[in-house]
């Protein structure tokens, strides 16, 4: 199959069944190469005690990632090339809104987040408590931990977090997470292109959200090369750190 010809996705099943009835949960699991992890993820998340809408966001693969989505029961959106990961979610979060989901939540098609912590995540939205939910590996430790070299950075993200926005949270680089329909509006205009998770937060904390963390147990990848090498890190580690000190003097939303 060529990487321009979408798998029978089941997108045009998705926009009948939202335009009969709105679409409670979307959960939005974008992928890129990821064939020999992203069928598992789509089980997993499918015996979920939470019935959910499962939407594959297939960033340009060129492994049958999209058609092996589709074949473990999700409705894929193949994008035509390689556009990142911060497009693939925000092209999820365009589809979810645009449909009238209540609910979006986000996990990596790489298998390293767990889909039994749904239920945590959508728990604090349901009961109006929070806006937007992260999954963090760091409240209970538990799990996968990560490289020490990326947890010294994560937590100097969560320090510049609490000192230029005055958020507490432990794993702000976190891609497992929901969020309210009001919080997926927001993030839907406007999603950063390269590693977005940490300019949400300040973006979500500056308008006034409500962010909260719970626990949850991450995975060592199953098969497959993270796409994040020691220089793309550096990189991140720098555009962010200079996101967070414009936040100061970012106007508010």
């Amino acid at each position: 199959m060529n990487r321009s010809d979408p798998p029978d996705s089941g997108l045009e099943a998705l926009r009948k069944t939202s335009a009969q009835t709105p679409i409670d949960v979307l959960v939005v699991v974008p992928a890129y190469n990821e064939v020999g992890n992203v069928g598992r993820v789509v089980e997993e998340t499918r015996r979920c005690s939470e019935p959910v809408t499962i939407l594959v966001i297939d960033d340009g693969s060129v492994d049958g990632t999209g058609a092996a989505a589709a074949k473990a029961g999700a409705s894929v959106l193949q994008l035509p090339f390689n556009c990142g990961i911060g497009a693939s979610v925000q092209a999820g979060l365009r589809c979810g809104v645009e449909r009238g989901c209540h609910i979006i939540a986000r996990i990596d098609g790489d298998g390293q987040h767990d889909p039994a912590v749904l239920p945590k995540l959508l728990a604090p939205l349901r009961d109006g408590s929070a806006d937007f939910v992260i999954g963090s590996r760091y409240l209970t430790n538990e799990g996968f931990q990560s490289t020490s070299a990326r947890r010294m950075g994560i937590r100097w993200f969560a320090t510049l977090l609490r000192l230029t926005c005055g958020i507490r949270v432990s794993d702000p680089t976190s891609g497992c997470w929901a969020a309210n329909e009001r919080a997926a509006v927001l993030l839907a205009e406007e999603y950063s292109s390269d590693y977005p998770e940490v300019d949400a937060l300040v973006r979500l904390a500056r308008s006034g959200f409500e962010i909260r963390e719970v626990p949850t147990r991450m995975r060592e990848r199953p098969s497959g090369n993270s796409s994040i090498g020691r220089l793309d890190g550096l990189y991140y580690m720098a555009k962010v750190t200079i996101a967070l000190l414009v936040a100061r003097i970012r106007p508010k939303v």
